[in-house]
């Protein structure tokens, strides 16, 4: 291998967990590439990065390109807190109002087309984020920051909606790897899974003292920065699965997929 594995690292309150823990692991021999979401989809596809908790929606579009790491994800059952539309009228009164975009994300801006167009049979104008729109969607420590402002009058969580309408979780975003990279170095993407696997369960057990060392407290408080990470799943089962090839279905009927792609994991389990 020419170069260490790039592992892209979302700078969200959502991610910290696993980061912390994974510097408590002390993973070596790779090499952190720090991005919103958008951004790590644009340096995975570039090839400027190997993998990355990067958007369904990446995957979804270009399976021939990447396949994703078994039993990981960030997820939400129900609630998630930090995928939010603000909006200044009920959702169902947007009609052909504008809505702004969130231009951090896509998995979100496509979840947003499947419940206002797919769902309720709205047609928004969508648009960059502005002062003149109706509503706007935001995501990650934007959404958790505009929330705490109060000064929306209709607030719409995405994860609760589909939940709602599915029953099933909704995979934001997956462990990402090209599969050149796990081509060329099966067993650092291997190494890099297990440790990503010890990381999300030492999250899971040390959540309390984990959010006393992030800096996400300083603006969110501890309590909060607990109640927040406990919303989320960083599992992928096969209810996760099903959620994310409900969503699949649901774009492929917006015109925005021309089919829904294989969902099996990358074989990383299996010895080289």
């Amino acid at each position: 291998m020419s170069r260490p594995l790039r592992v892209g690292r979302i700078g969200f309150a959502n991610c910290t967990p696993l980061y912390l823990a994974l510097e408590d692991l002390g993973l070596s021999g790779v090499e952190f590439v720090e991005g919103v979401p958008t951004e790590l989809n644009r340096l995975l596809r570039e090839g400027d990065v190997d993998l990355a908790p990067s958007s369904s929606a990446e995957y979804l579009a270009r399976p021939e390109l990447y396949g994703f790491l078994p039993d990981l994800s960030i997820s939400s059952i129900g609630t998630v807190a930090s995928v939010l539309l603000f909006s200044r009228v009920p959702l169902d009164a947007l009609g052909d109002r504008r809505v702004g975009l969130s231009p951090a994300s896509a998995t979100s801006v496509w979840l947003l087309r499947v419940l206002l167009e797919g769902r309720l049979g709205l047609s928004p104008r969508y648009c960059e984020p502005s002062e003149d729109c109706e509503a706007v969607l935001w995501i990650g420590d934007r959404a958790l920051r505009e929330a705490r402002s109060g000064g929306w009058p209709h607030l719409y969580d995405l994860g609760e909606l589909w939940y709602r309408a599915t029953g099933t979780p909704f995979v934001f975003a997956l462990w990402i790897c090209r599969r050149d990279a796990f081509a060329r170095c099966p067993r650092e993407v291997r190494r890099v899974y297990r440790a990503l696997i010890e990381a999300r369960q030492r999250a899971y057990r040390n959540f309390p003292s984990l959010a006393r060392q992030a800096p996400e407290a300083a603006w969110m408080g501890e309590g909060a920065l607990l109640s927040y990470w406990q919303t989320i799943s960083y599992d992928l089962t096969a209810w996760h699965r099903e959620g994310l090839r409900r969503f699949a279905e649901a774009v492929v009927a917006l015109g925005v997929l021309p089919r829904v792609p294989d969902l099996t994991p990358l074989p990383v389990e299996t010895p080289v």
